[in-house]
């Protein structure tokens, strides 16, 4: 069974979710590091999490593709793990935020809340994670990005299935 480890880079540290296939969620997590070199100690938290899950691949999002607005900061820590993982023989695959939607298209809206709401559905383990929506005046509750890596993953092994069929079901 393929383990993939996604990572999520957050302004304040990254969030993870690592899966031994694509029905057995084993671990995630928010990680903040509060400190002027944010990539350095994110860098050696990830090393601790490639050691101890040894993924056959780290996934992480495409910051180029479509519908990406990551910061410089957050832009230079995705290229510094793929290079970290690469100098440590970890594959890596990256996928855009289009990709997740594409993998996500049966659910009526591919928005971040309605794909959290369909991991959920898929592991309730991650039900008290879930936020409540967000109104368009308040900021990101950092949860999301524990189910954004968890998209992440998914979209993986949908890719490599190759699967016809989009993750969820039609409502």
């Amino acid at each position: 069974m393929t383990r993939v480890l996604a990572i999520d880079p957050t302004t304040k540290g990254f969030a993870y979710a690592v899966f031994e296939g694509p029905g057995n969620l084993l671990d995630w997590g928010l990680t903040q590091v509060m400190a002027e070199k944010k990539n350095a100690l994110c860098l050696k938290r990830i090393e601790a999490l490639l050691v101890r899950y040894a993924p056959d691949v780290v996934v992480l999002e495409e910051y180029d593709g479509k519908g990406s607005h990551r910061r410089p900061r957050v832009r230079s820590l995705i290229r510094s793990i793929k290079s970290f993982a690469a100098r440590r023989y970890f594959r890596t695959r990256c996928f855009s935020r289009s990709g997740i939607r594409r993998a996500f298209a049966a659910l009526p809206d591919t928005t971040r809340h309605p794909i959290a709401e369909e991991i959920v559905r898929r592991f309730p383990q991650l039900e008290l994670r879930l936020p409540e929506v967000r109104k368009f005046y308040e900021s990101e509750d950092e949860r999301m990005s524990i189910f954004d890596a968890a998209s992440l993953a998914l979209t993986y092994f949908a890719a490599k299935e190759k699967r016809p069929e989009p993750l969820a079901e039609a409502a």
